[in-house]
């Protein structure tokens, strides 16, 4: 009796931890993963901020008390979100000035692995496209993070689908 108990509960187990690992590996965003753009989010890039406004499918204009125009949002979902890195996708957030160049790029909530993660976003990697219009962003290619090529790979990857889309 004890035997079969310790079958069955082994059994479970393996089973529990088989659904969890597949249920990381397996990640689909979803209506409710779309990030959403607060004051928050962008005080440090925009320290004038005011409001935000959604413009169009993940493009925000951010605007001063005045309501004046002071740069845009974009994030790369639904634009990337079929592109994957080590755990799935790697959404950004990349943040414009008014005459179009990049600020600042940031990862979002994902599902990488925390310490590769760490190494991309802690490196100079994260600043290659600072100062650049969308076009020659577009253009560049930057030298993945050693030791964090899936997740350097995407967010890259990542980036040029969303400005891509820029019109």
């Amino acid at each position: 009796m004890r035997k079969h108990f310790i079958h069955i509960t082994l059994a479970m187990l393996i089973l529990s931890s088989s659904l969890l690992f597949s249920q990381c590996s397996n990640y689909t965003p979803t209506e409710k993963d779309q990030p959403i753009e607060t004051l928050t989010d962008i005080a440090t890039v925009y320290p004038k901020a005011a409001y935000v406004e959604l413009t169009e499918t993940a493009t925000y204009i951010v605007k001063d008390k005045s309501g004046k125009a002071i740069g845009t949002v974009l994030l790369s979902s639904p634009y990337s979100d079929d592109i994957k890195g080590f755990n799935g996708p790697t959404p950004l957030q990349i943040a414009l000035d008014k005459s179009g160049k990049i600020l600042e790029v940031r990862v979002l909530d994902n599902n990488e692995t925390p310490n590769f993660l760490k190494r991309v976003t802690s490196s100079e990697f994260m600043n290659s496209w600072n100062g650049m219009t969308v076009k020659e962003a577009l253009a560049k290619e930057v030298d993945a993070v050693s030791g964090a090529t899936f997740s350097s790979n995407s967010i890259q990857k990542s980036l040029k689908a969303r400005l891509s889309a820029v019109k």
